[in-house]
């Protein structure tokens, strides 16, 4: 079984996403082009969280740390759904979760 799509990956980002939404106040429709920080106004605390979520439903551990380590660095002042499908997608192994 190889790795999802990035259709897939975002499919699963929205459900994830829907689980730490009761923090939100965010009522906008949810697509690749809309901000975490800006639009969903995440702060790096739900970043983590986020991250630990994603890595629980795909059952493995990512990067995601490091990776928003590295934004952080290049100075991005947002991160988009997209790259985080990216970001998901470039970095699992391709194994089923359990």
């Amino acid at each position: 079984m190889g790795k999802p799509s990035k259709e897939v990956i975002f499919q699963d980002l929205l459900g994830i996403l829907d689980q730490l939404s009761e923090d939100w106040e965010y009522s906008g429709e949810i697509t690749l082009e809309t901000d975490l920080l800006v639009d969903l106004e995440l702060e790096s605390i739900d970043m983590v969280v986020l991250g630990e979520y994603i890595e629980e439903h795909y059952n493995q551990a990512l990067p995601f740390v490091e990776y928003l380590t590295d934004l952080a660095q290049k100075e991005r002042s947002d991160i988009k759904i997209s790259n985080i499908v990216d970001f998901i997608h470039e970095n699992l192994d391709g194994k089923k979760p359990e």
